[in-house]
């Protein structure tokens, strides 16, 4: 209730100054007393605040007793000090009042209400104007309603909707009501807008039904019929087609409630575009997976990890697949400890391990299986065991006659070393017995020669005599020496000499032979000391070289070419760092066939180009393994009706290094031309 300033109030008849009638309209006349009081007692119990003013005085005329309820301040404080009224007003409200209170044609207007105990109230206030006969307003009366509690619950209904709006907006899931009535949208959220394409505003007020989201239009009414027949939520599962034409499966879970007494269906969906896409995969990938297991060559097994087996790819194994499940793998192993040691070092490590062992799934059914066990997780942890097996029976077998075999080779080589050594030692003897009886008949042909008596045709059969002795003694000690390189090796006697005189040495010896065959000999030796000194057995390199011009000569047709070139070379590959002197022989001759190339340096061997029949295919031998024993080697390239080439490389030791303290070589045979016969015993 609103009292107007400087107007007193009393509802006391004994003790008031003012009247104690109600209001009365200005030309008429008063209630009787009974009347009046009958009015003030009703008045004083309505549970509203009701008031009487004069207008334009503003002077209150009366109030009833819920002033004080609703403002906690007595009607005399209030009449006496007005503006507290007006403090206890809410500032935010306090203008609304005062105009409400001012205007003769009445209004309705809600105000806060501050009491002094500090609670705030609402009231609803109507104010009218009562008029006299010619229709000027004479009073005020004013009718207020507390209506605290009407606002607190509308408040917690706005707080409640605006929860519920912002779970509803907020819920990841696509969310939709709808009128179970008419089937027009009432609500969608966030969620429902994203999945669609649709915006909240073309939506609301659209039937369901006629939007352009259901592959299947009968769908919604079929759904609706069903909430209507038997009010239990009812789910399924469809295919939308969004508003950009993109296909989305779905499942939608739809329910009858009542929302302000109208029936409504709350219907919420769940995209499982993504969930079906990665089942289809899944299934794609499980099938291709159980394909490539089942087919798999090896034998797969899971197992617990104890080993009790819990899956089988197939039952190669001499044995029903049913046996095996449930059965501990490692009591089907003839030695477990082999398994049980990479089960734990799988344990241990969380890597694989291999093992091999003989299994026996059948009395009738053994066999030796390579294997391999890996970890199968779940998270972090081990859960499980793979086993691979793979059949190595043939593998073992195959290893059992692969022993024996080495076993029978290394008997034949035993036995071939000692026929080696019977070899070497009746080639020793054969040649000592020869070398005496040939001695002394080439001694006799010598002496024969120098009595001076003969004429020239015996001089000439003396000569064709001694030139084959000469090579049967060659060739004898040839023989002599390959055995006795392969038994001992070779012995050096290491010194530094200058490579340009052996060179020239050897130059000079073969040259009546190649000028005999009008073969042209071409050579640039540096002068003496501008190759390097060579640290090694003179007498042997001259034999190398020798061997080789002496081949060169002899393989080169009349009117040929026979080149010897000389170079100094770094090393290649593991040689890095080191320098070799490279002496190479090249010949326009015959040459050598390329099936031949290979087996050149091989004892006994020569090349089916050789025609002439001269030696027996010791010579590259020899000088293989001369080349060899100074830490070289030799090479050959050759092509057939263009000529042959062979180059020696020897490693370059420094002249100040100590020579390698072997015996004198015990091999060194002077030439029969040279120092008579030659021939030692």
């Amino acid at each position: 209730m609103l009292l107007f300033p400087g107007l007193p109030m009393s509802r006391n008849t004994d003790t008031d100054d003012h009247p104690t009638t109600l209001p009365e309209a200005h030309q008429g006349a008063a209630l009787p007393a009974d009347e009046a009081a009958l009015l003030r007692q009703s008045l004083d119990h309505l549970r509203h605040v009701f008031w009487v003013a004069t207008w334009p005085e503003k002077r209150l005329l009366y109030a009833n007793q819920e002033f004080e309820k609703v403002w906690g301040i007595s009607p005399e404080v209030a009449t006496h000090e007005p503006d507290r009224l007006t403090a206890a007003v809410h500032p935010d409200d306090r203008a609304g009042w005062i105009a409400a209170h001012t205007n003769p044609n009445g209004s309705d207007t809600e105000y806060r209400l501050c009491r002094p105990d500090g609670r705030v109230r609402w009231l609803r206030e109507s104010i009218f104007p009562i008029r006299d006969a010619a229709g000027r307003p004479v009073r005020l009366v004013g009718l207020a309603k507390d209506i605290t509690a009407y606002k607190r619950l509308g408040d917690a209904v706005r707080e409640s909707e605006e929860r519920f709006r912002k779970f509803f907006d907020l819920n990841p899931s696509p969310s939709c009501i709808f009128s179970a009535r008419t089937g027009k949208v009432v609500e969608i959220n966030t969620a429902f807008e994203e999945l669609t394409g649709y915006a909240r505003r073309e939506v609301l007020g659209q039937s369901l039904g006629k939007l352009n989201l259901w592959l299947d239009p009968t769908l919604p009414a079929l759904v609706l019929h069903a909430l209507r027949q038997k009010a239990v939520p009812q789910a399924f599962d469809t295919t939308i087609q969004t508003r950009t034409g993109q296909i989305r499966d779905v499942t939608v879970a739809a329910n009858l409630v009542t929302i302000g007494g109208r029936p409504c269906v709350v219907a919420v969906a769940t995209d499982l575009t993504e969930f079906n896409d990665l089942r289809r995969q899944l299934t794609e990938s499980e099938a291709r997976f159980r394909s490539l297991v089942e087919n798999a060559p090896d034998i797969l097994i899971c197992t617990t990890l104890d080993g009790e087996v819990t899956y089988l790819n197939h039952a190669d194994l001499g044995c029903q697949e049913s046996i095996l499940l449930g059965q501990n793998l490692l009591d089907y192993a003839t030695d477990a400890n082999a398994i049980r040691a990479a089960m734990r070092e799988v344990m241990t490590t969380g890597q694989a391990a291999s093992f091999e062992a003989q299994f026996h799934f059948t009395a009738e059914h053994q066999r030796w299986c390579a294997g391999r066990v890996a970890p199968i997780r779940c998270g972090e942890n081990i859960t499980e065991l793979l086993f691979r097996l793979r059949d190595i029976e043939g593998r073992k077998a195959a290893e059992l006659e692969l022993q024996k075999l080495y076993a029978e080779i290394a008997e034949a080589n035993t036995k071939l070393r000692e026929l080696d050594r019977l070899k070497a030692r009746f080639a020793a003897m054969l040649v000592h017995d020869l070398r005496s009886p040939l001695g002394c008949v080439y001694s006799a042909l010598e002496l024969f020669e120098t009595i001076g008596k003969t004429d020239d045709d015996t001089r000439h059969l003396i000569g064709v005599a001694r030139n084959s002795l000469e090579r049967a003694l060659n060739l004898l000690n040839e023989v002599q020496e390959v055995y006795r390189s392969e038994e001992t090796g070779i012995t050096l006697n290491r010194t530094p000499f200058d490579v340009t005189d052996l060179l020239r040495e050897v130059v000079d010896g073969i040259r009546p032979e190649a000028d005999r065959k009008n073969i042209t000999l071409k050579y640039e030796l540096p002068e003496a000391g501008q190759l390097p000194s060579l640290l090694a057995d003179r007498s042997k390199l001259l034999r190398v070289i020798s061997n080789l011009l002496t081949n060169a000569v002899k393989f080169t047709s009349k009117g040929g070419v026979v080149m010897l070139n000389t170079a100094v070379v770094n090393g290649m590959g593991v040689n890095i760092g080191r320098d070799f002197i490279e002496i190479s022989v090249t010949d326009t001759g015959i040459g050598i066939p390329p099936e031949d190339l290979p087996y050149v340096f091989d004892v006994y061997r020569q090349s089916r180009n050789n025609r002439s029949g001269v030696g027996v295919g010791l010579g590259l031998s020899i000088v293989k393994s001369i080349v060899a024993a100074h830490g070289g080697d030799v090479r050959v390239e050759s092509q057939p009706g263009v000529g042959t080439s062979f180059t020696v490389s020897l490693p370059i030791s420094a002249v100040d290094e100590t020579p390698e303290a072997l015996p004198p070589d015990r091999d060194q045979t002077p030439s029969p031309t040279a120092a008579g016969t030659g021939l030692t015993n």
